[in-house]
């Protein structure tokens, strides 16, 4: 685990990102947080502490160990990392959509991904979920599959490529198409 920052370091660093004259351009924007890890172990970790009295919120140390917590975090940091930019809003956005609904899933004591670690006292390994293979061609569409739609774009192609006026058929691809009685 990483050294735990002080509240000076911590506010120091979050104080000047927060407070540049000018938004950089997007080449230009420093990141708060370099990695995932120094995200959650810097801040998550250290704002988002267990309030005294111990209220039954789930935690694992090993959190790196949970897919969902992983890809959580992971968009928490992304969003951090975009919305600290705006100096208005950006944080408390950051809190009420993304903190606030992630952590309250994340630490939830009956559901959340750590509540069976919280309740044996250590990391528990989680359990996919269980699926079933679904009947042959039901995900065959190009909605669904994106080897689908190559094979029907590859489809549609051949068979303008071998039409006897192929030029009409790239014209018609290539047009929009109009929903019923759009047209005159």
């Amino acid at each position: 685990m990483s050294e735990e920052p002080s509240d000076e370091t911590l506010t120091s660093r979050l104080h000047d990102y927060l407070e540049g004259d000018a938004e950089p351009e997007p080449e230009e924007r420093l990141l708060v947080f370099t990695s995932l890890l120094e995200f959650v172990d810097d801040y998550i970790a250290q704002v988002m502490a267990f309030p005294d009295g111990g209220a039954p919120l789930a935690w694992c140390p090993t959190w790196w160990l949970h897919a969902e917590a992983v890809v959580r975090f992971s968009v928490m940091w992304r969003a951090f990392e975009y919305l600290k930019t705006d100096p208005a809003l950006g944080l408390s956005v950051w809190w009420r959509d993304h903190a606030d609904p992630h952590m309250r899933m994340l630490r939830d004591p009956a559901t959340g991904p750590f509540a069976a670690c919280q309740r044996a006292g250590s990391h528990i390994a989680p359990s996919p979920l269980p699926t079933a293979a679904p009947p042959d061609g039901l995900f065959d569409s190009p909605e669904f599959s994106v080897a689908a739609s190559d094979a029907t774009e590859r489809s549609v192609t051949e068979e303008i490529r071998n039409s006897p006026r192929p030029w009409l058929g790239w014209i018609a691809l290539t047009l929009p198409t109009l929903d019923e009685g759009t047209a005159g």
